[in-house]
């Protein structure tokens, strides 16, 4: 018997890539009042954070010929938690 696990695998997905997107947008400080009162997982870096910048595109028209617009800083970082479960996140800026 095969299982399909498409469907609820492609839910995960969405709700991750939503809560993720919560995340980015939240404040520094807000994101550290809420820590405080649930508290860090154990974690390592995996690749500690680092600060770089990206080239920013766009279309003329939003449809036509591409145009480099230019560069914002961005912050990476990859982590590894406690039961050996990856994460990675690019952020806009340097915090």
């Amino acid at each position: 018997m095969t299982i399909n696990n498409t469907a609820s695998s492609q839910v995960g997905i969405e709700a991750r890539q939503h809560w993720m997107g919560v995340l980015a947008r939240a404040s520094e400080e807000s994101l550290e009042q809420r820590l405080e009162g649930v508290g860090c997982p154990d974690y390592r870096h995996v690749r500690a954070p680092e600060i770089g910048l990206a080239m920013v595109r766009g279309r003329t028209g939003g449809t036509g010929n591409p145009f480099n617009l230019g560069e914002m800083t961005m912050s990476r970082c990859v982590v590894e938690l406690a039961g050996g479960t990856l994460g990675f996140g690019y952020v806009q800026g340097r915090s």
